[in-house]
């Protein structure tokens, strides 16, 4: 019997129940059936992308951030792919493409320079710390 395919709501509980939580800056795919699953799922794109980075897939998720490059979600998501792979100057880049969208001033309240000050915060904090 083929299971039921997971949803994107449960791909991502299950991804965000990681223990420990991920690195700042992974060194694999955390688990490479997940990534078939979130690619075969009816999420949206954007769903797919920020479930590759929940699960380490970098590479999947930049791939799928760059084939909507120009859509101020897909850039938000292609600055954070960076900042995750310890490229800081070119998640600074993406953030700077991002514009103005509801989405920042959420996550990172109302100052429009605190993406870019977050990404210099994960820069110092990754030398020489897991």
């Amino acid at each position: 019997m083929i299971p039921t395919p997971r949803t994107a709501r449960q791909l991502a509980v299950l991804l965000l129940a990681r223990d420990p939580s991920p690195s700042l800056v992974p060194s694999q795919v955390y688990n490479a059936v997940l990534t078939q699953e979130i690619e075969a799922s009816a999420a949206p794109d954007m769903a797919k992308i920020g479930l590759h980075l929940l699960n380490d897939d970098l590479a999947a998720s930049h791939a799928l951030s760059q084939r909507h490059e120009g859509e101020a979600l897909a850039d938000y998501w292609h600055a954070i792919i960076h900042r995750r792979e310890g490229d800081y100057g070119n998640s600074r880049y993406w953030f700077g493409r991002v514009g103005r969208i509801p989405l920042l001033a959420e996550v990172y309240g109302p100052d429009a320079n605190a993406p870019v000050a977050f990404v210099e915060r994960c820069r110092a904090a990754g030398r020489g710390h897991d």
